[in-house]
């Protein structure tokens, strides 16, 4: 008697199985791939120190040549990136005569220095009265004017930077940004 051999295939259910698997595999690769690349370039430069960086001062390779003082604050460089600061929303009645009779005022603080940002939060009872104070007193022919808007952005500017002279602070403030005026 002659044996018969057969071969099995497999199933058509067990290769498309077989296909599923792999390409699930292939998928699952890629992502694992995509993620690692993400990880590497986001977070890479949190944990490297940025190229020409100082070591801090008494580190113990070195000793502190200079003596550090407390409140001279690093002089932020022009290539340092912009920070915006808002501040809460200002609403004055306006005491000059008129149609309107309330200046309503949300102003941003640009500057490149970080040092500035906690002066501005650390005075901010004595910069939103004065802001109070100066705005109170604006015509509305004036400010209404693209002119008169600059030069109360000016104006602003100018007394910030005497409230943080006079407290001592750094004053890097770059500029002044109207980021909503309402008059009624």
């Amino acid at each position: 008697m002659a044996e018969k051999v057969t071969e099995s295939k497999p199933s058509k259910g067990s290769s498309s199985k077989l296909k599923l698997m792999i390409l699930i595999l292939i998928v699952l690769l890629i992502l694992a791939a995509g993620g690692g690349a993400a990880y590497y370039f986001l977070f890479r430069d949190a944990a490297e120190p940025a190229e020409g960086a100082e070591e801090p001062h008494g580190s113990a390779s070195e000793p502190a040549s200079e003596p550090v003082t407390e409140h001279a604050p690093a002089k932020p460089s022009e290539e340092a990136p912009l920070i915006y600061h808002a501040l809460e929303p200002v609403t004055v009645n306006i005491t000059a005569p008129g149609p309107v009779r309330f200046l309503r005022l949300n102003l941003t603080i640009v500057t490149r220095d970080p040092n500035v940002v906690a002066a501005v939060d650390k005075h901010l009872p004595l910069i939103r009265n004065d802001l109070l104070a100066h705005l109170s007193g604006q015509n509305y022919g004036t400010v209404n004017t693209p002119e008169g808007k600059d030069a109360l952005r000016g104006d602003l500017k100018n007394m910030l930077i005497k409230i943080l002279t006079r407290a001592r602070e750094p004053v890097g403030v770059e500029d002044i940004l109207f980021t909503d005026l309402v008059m009624q």
